[in-house]
């Protein structure tokens, strides 16, 4: 009687793949994450699948005097910002497996071969969110402030700071739900260690993203995050995941040359894992492949104050979108990510 030759299912070795990699992007969460689902038919100009990414909408009211009915009633467009997304940057992980691993059940595949692979993927893909987290060129907000002088032996004081951080945050037109304060070391020691955090428990941390979010601020409406090996030590930000947009894919499917090529979607991470991409060199490697993009959201859009609506003569009221030939009129600035800096903390003088 032969014997049985059982091998894992490429389907499902793909798929505990992309779950793996999409557990292990370290700031996944403060982004936007969107796969290739968004995207189908929609091709650009220079043949990357683009989205078009729109941002909230808004218009103008006007007042009208509706007995005498001097003029007509106005009208005016709903208008809106918009980004073209496109997924056009690559990367790969390419790793050679043993027949005996080609023979392993789900859960030793999970936790021997699949780890490398997934977290030199996520590392890779986190590094890019980073990067653009580094970038501040393009802040409304860079003034925020934390600690300094009464704080030490005050909490209030500190809990008054954080409060006035969610205010400005709230006048910048930030998103209110779903804000993190991405913390560097000394900010993230001083708030982990006072009495203004609620922290979670360890089931609660289900990803290593999770993991990185230690507990809720009490006040300021936000959750507090573990930032100190990407920010300076006394650097804060306060991050709403709508700042940027991370569109990913599997790219095509390759229909000669492999021995097998599959994809999966999962929490808004795409990739695809084939086998043999040459049959005559690499019949046992295995490579991970993800397109992938990223794309700040900078949609400020300028309003009215008080003195520019009543030069403008139009009807505009402080807070009005202004609008110039039909034209939302932005500033290029993101409101939905801001920074800060912390001042070592000390007893009132």
């Amino acid at each position: 009687m032969s014997k049985i030759d059982k091998r894992l299912d490429p389907q499902k070795i793909t798929d505990l793949t992309v779950a793996d990699l999409a557990r292990r992007g370290r700031f996944f969460g403060l982004v936007t994450m969107i796969d290739d689902s968004m995207f189908p038919g929609t091709t650009g100009p220079d043949g990357f699948p683009t989205v078009w990414y729109e941002t909230d909408a808004a218009t103008v009211a006007r007042d009208y005097e509706f007995r005498t009915r001097t003029k007509p009633v106005e009208f005016d467009d709903i208008f809106r910002t918009s980004l073209p997304l496109q997924i056009k940057n690559h990367m790969t992980q390419g790793v050679r497996t043993t027949p005996e691993q080609e023979r392993y059940d789900e859960i030793q595949y999970a936790t021997d071969v699949l780890p490398p692979a997934t977290s030199a993927l996520a590392n890779r893909l986190s590094s890019k969110i980073e990067t653009r987290l580094l970038d501040t060129s393009n802040l409304k907000i860079t003034n925020l402030s934390l600690g300094g002088p009464g704080t030490l032996d005050n909490p209030d004081a500190f809990a008054a700071q954080l409060l006035r951080i969610q205010v400005a945050c709230n006048r910048a037109g930030m998103p209110k739900q779903g804000r993190y304060l991405l913390a560097g070391q000394n900010v993230f020691v001083a708030l982990a260690a006072s009495q203004l955090i609620r922290a979670y428990d360890t089931s609660q941390a289900e990803t290593v993203f999770r993991e990185g979010v230690a507990a809720r601020l009490t006040v300021g409406g936000m959750e507090l995050v573990d930032g100190t090996d990407l920010l300076g030590d006394n650097e804060f930000q306060v991050v709403h995941p709508s700042w940027a947009v991370m569109p990913t894919g599997p790219g095509q499917l390759p229909d000669s040359n492999v021995a097998w090529a599959r994809l999966a979607r999962i929490d808004g991470v795409s990739a695809r894992v084939q086998r043999g991409y040459s049959l005559d060199y690499d019949r046992n490697g295995q490579v991970i492949h993800v397109y992938w993009n990223i794309e700040e959201i900078k949609d400020e859009i300028s309003r009215h104050t008080r003195a520019s609506a009543e030069s403008a003569a139009d009807g505009s009221v402080a807070g009005d979108p202004i609008i110039e030939n039909d034209a939302l009129v932005t500033t290029g600035k993101s409101v939905r990510r801001a920074k800060g800096t912390f001042a070592p903390l000390a007893p009132a003088a």
